[in-house]
């Protein structure tokens, strides 16, 4: 017989009953263990529940994905080993009012205009109305008249006049020669111009 107390709630039961009055819970008829709570009738019908985990609240560090961007287009969502675009630098021009040429001879000479460069430059630097720079070349590697330089506008230019054994721009190491009696080229403070076996170096002055 069943015992006369509910095993689930300690409700007193009527004899032979088949469940308790109180809880509705089913009276075992031997000697058994309580059925656990969460087994119980109505719980064991019940349905599976698979648990998901909750959805990550989206925070101000971590943006909403736009659509039709990839995660690494997103901003704020590039991987840490992502390589990073670096803008390429500019090269500024800087703009000359004089300039400074230092000659591997020792001369100093400042221009404000155009020049004339060789051992004897006197005669066209006076027809073309430029500035005479005669260089002292014991090895005669210099033309009488070997290169023009021309200072307008804040920009220097460098030209060969046809000279014999060339002319010649270094910058960053590298040599780049200049075509004789050719167009002229931008030069620039630092830049190192080669005429004959002497060179001179620029400087703004």
């Amino acid at each position: 017989m069943a015992s006369t107390r509910c095993v689930y709630c300690d409700a007193t039961l009527q004899p032979n009953s088949m469940f308790c009055l109180e809880c509705g819970q089913l009276i075992p008829q031997s000697e058994k263990p309580p059925v656990p709570a969460q087994f119980s009738p109505g719980a064991a019908s019940a349905p599976a529940v698979q648990h998901q985990a909750a959805p990550r609240a989206t925070s101000a560090v971590d943006p909403v994905p736009l659509p039709g961007t990839l995660p690494w287009q997103q901003r704020g969502t590039a991987e840490p080993d992502a390589p990073v675009a670096k803008a390429a630098p500019v090269e500024v021009r800087q703009h000359l009012s004089r300039a400074e040429l230092v000659f591997s001879t020792g001369q100093r000479v400042r221009i404000a205009g155009n020049a004339v460069i060789g051992r004897k430059p006197a005669q066209t630097a006076q027809a073309t109305g430029a500035q005479a720079i005669e260089v002292e070349d014991d090895t005669r590697s210099m033309s009488r008249v070997h290169l023009f330089l021309e200072l307008n506008d804040g920009v220097l230019v460098a030209g060969d006049a046809g000279s014999s054994n060339g002319s010649g721009v270094q910058r960053d190491g590298v040599l780049t020669p200049l075509e004789s009696g050719g167009p002229k080229v931008e030069v620039h403070p630092g830049d190192t111009v080669w005429v004959g076996d002497v060179n001179f170096v620029i400087h703004s002055a």
